[in-house]
């Protein structure tokens, strides 16, 4: 082999060498293409995607929320019976808004915060103003009202009127109340006073009424004591223990419980 043909040999190497360089270096480049949409797959999913996840992992939860807020609102559009304070204000209902419409129209008058010394006006000054004291235990789920607290707050403090309740005027209207059988004094001093904005038969109707919208007067849970009652957050679950024991006693003329001990503390309801 001649010395030209030795060179043309080596350059022919040459050249295919860097061709195969080039081609290498495309093979990497089309792998870098492949692997970037590798990489897109590995970021987060979006947040609705999320959320559905964590429903499908948690069905039960989910259906426990999705059941109480429909039972809410069967109660709230059938009857006014068992609805909580915090369910009122679950379903957007405005406790201060709730009391400004039970406002009568004289509660920024000033002669309606002295008291009438003619018997007959004293008597229809006491009933206005008893009427208002129930509506407003009722709105605030109110069993018990603390004379000196409430003379603090509006609208027994009238700031627009520049007038007031003192104790003794709103211990006035709390002997008008009990007169009518629509309270009683909870303490000798007169301060405590227990407000029946609801009478007791209609309490045991209520109670029992609810045991049947949650299933737990057919269901394992229709055994309860005083506490789980009173722990129930409804309505009834602040009323004196005194006047619950009365009101198991009406429900067990009606066939509504039975006692579940000797004691009668324990109940089941029946259904």
């Amino acid at each position: 082999m001649s010395v030209k043909q030795k060179k043309d040999k080596k350059k022919t190497k040459k050249k295919s060498s860097e061709k195969g360089g080039v081609a290498v270096k495309e093979k990497v480049k089309k792998e870098d293409v492949i692997e970037k949409p590798a990489e897109k797959t590995k970021t987060k999913p979006p947040r609705e995607a999320t959320i559905t996840i964590s429903l499908i992992e948690n069905p039960v939860t989910t259906e426990e929320k999705i059941y109480n807020a429909i039972l809410r609102i069967e109660q709230l559009i059938q009857s006014d019976v068992a609805i909580s304070r915090e369910d009122l204000f679950d379903l957007g209902e405005d406790i201060e808004r709730q009391l400004k419409e039970i406002l009568p129209e004289w509660i920024d008058k000033p002669w309606m915060y002295v008291t009438p010394e003619h018997q007959k006006q004293l008597d229809s000054w006491c009933s206005d103003w008893s009427n208002f004291i129930l509506e407003y235990a009722r709105i605030n789920i109110k069993h018990i009202i603390h004379i000196e607290e409430e003379r603090s707050e509006y609208p027994f403090r009238n700031k627009q009127a520049k007038k007031e309740l003192d104790r003794e005027q709103l211990q006035e209207i709390g002997d008008y109340i009990v007169a009518q059988e629509m309270g009683i004094w909870w303490d000798k001093k007169k301060i405590r006073l227990r407000l029946y904005w609801r009478t007791l038969d209609e309490w045991a109707d209520i109670i029992y009424e609810w045991s049947i919208k949650t299933g737990r007067a057919a269901g394992a849970e229709r055994v309860m004591t005083t506490i789980d009652i009173q722990e129930a957050g409804q309505p009834w679950s602040t009323i004196p223990q005194a006047d619950l024991k009365r009101i198991f006693n009406i429900m067990e003329d009606k066939g509504y419980i039975e006692w579940a001990n000797k004691k009668k503390n324990v109940i089941a309801f029946i259904f």
